[in-house]
């Protein structure tokens, strides 16, 4: 399918809020397959029919947010192993009145981040894949679920260093750089042995003045330096076999790409505790959304959402009990 025509579907799916806050009407119904998959974070988990999609996730955020604006960070589509896909990740921005996912309503305005991944065949959406920083908005209600974190906690409203959105057609050449940078980054990644960080070489991709956004509990990275120390290096120190790159979708439009997968990063539990969780040494899937810009020949700006509900879970850890508990006890 023609990437252009999927572009304005998912568009067009939330244009009226993306232009300003207004009533949460749900998406049209006629664009989705009867059969449509839906992969989501912990605790809606995986979905299937068109039904299930509005009944679990769409009307449950209309509840929540009566009125609410979204604003995409970036937006693009590709290609990848024959399918066609639209990618956009930013933020919902209203206020909580009722509640959502077991998080009590804030009756104030919050921010929910989002990523996403539409799979579009024969001008119908038949796949999504989609992560909500749950941890972030139960924070916003009071409910923090997980220790302090290092990274710092601020997401700034969009890129850094250009426009992200990404409607129309882009230039070729530039987007195989985008694509091949990313590519060589996952290979540096997958290099990794017992020398740990020095092993995988990411100064060759990386600005020395790089931000990272990862999901609350972990936290925003400005620079180099604090992205090793407090992103990518206590995941190197938890997992110390960790390997990426197990995709359903991994594609770059210009400036911009992103990938995820189910899981995108696999490895053993076996190293250091990682963000307050004890080691288990047991086998860790993570189902993981990055996002990223390119300035001139290296990535500048990583937003990345990770299912950490999913992931505490395999850990033995059931947060969404624990956020019950604290609910209950007011």
């Amino acid at each position: 399918m023609h990437i252009q025509i999927a572009k304005d579907i998912i568009w067009n799916l939330w244009e009226p809020v993306e232009s300003q806050a207004q009533s949460f009407n749900l998406p049209r119904r006629s664009v989705f397959t009867l059969d449509i998959e839906f992969y989501g974070p912990a605790p809606i988990g995986y979905l299937k029919g068109r039904e299930a999609l509005f009944n679990e996730v769409y009307t449950p955020l209309s509840q929540a947010f009566p009125v609410v604006q979204r604003k995409s960070y970036l937006f693009f589509g590709g290609e990848f192993e024959g399918n066609t896909w639209i990618a956009a990740t930013g933020d919902f921005y209203g206020a909580m009145e009722n509640d959502w996912l077991g998080i009590t309503a804030a009756q104030k305005e919050v921010r929910l981040r989002y990523g996403e991944f539409y799979r579009v065949a024969n001008g119908k959406i038949c796949e999504i894949r989609c992560l909500f920083d749950v941890l972030g908005l139960a924070a916003q209600a009071g409910h923090p679920l997980l220790p302090p974190f290092e990274g710092r906690a601020d997401t700034p409203p969009g890129p850094m260093a250009q426009n992200g959105i990404c409607r129309g057609h882009q230039d070729a050449s530039e987007t195989k750089k985008t694509l091949d940078l990313v590519e060589a980054m996952i290979g540096g990644c997958n290099r990794l042995d017992e020398r740990g960080l020095e092993s995988m070489g990411m100064e060759a991709y990386w600005h020395e003045d790089m931000i990272w956004h990862g999901p609350w509990g972990i936290g925003s990275c400005y620079g180099f330096k604090e992205f090793q120390d407090y992103a990518q290096g206590p995941s190197v120190a938890s997992f110390p076999d960790r390997t990426g790159g197990y995709h359903r979708a991994r594609f770059a439009d210009g400036m911009v790409a992103g990938f995820t997968g189910w899981p995108s990063l696999k490895g053993t539990f076996s190293g250091k505790p990682f963000h307050g969780a004890a080691p288990t040494n047991r086998p860790i899937g993570m189902n993981i959304m990055d996002f990223y810009t390119r300035r001139e020949d290296r990535l500048f700006e990583n937003w990345v959402l990770i299912d950490l509900i999913d992931a505490w879970r395999q850990f033995g850890i059931d947060l969404m009990a624990q956020l019950q508990r604290k609910v209950s006890i007011g």
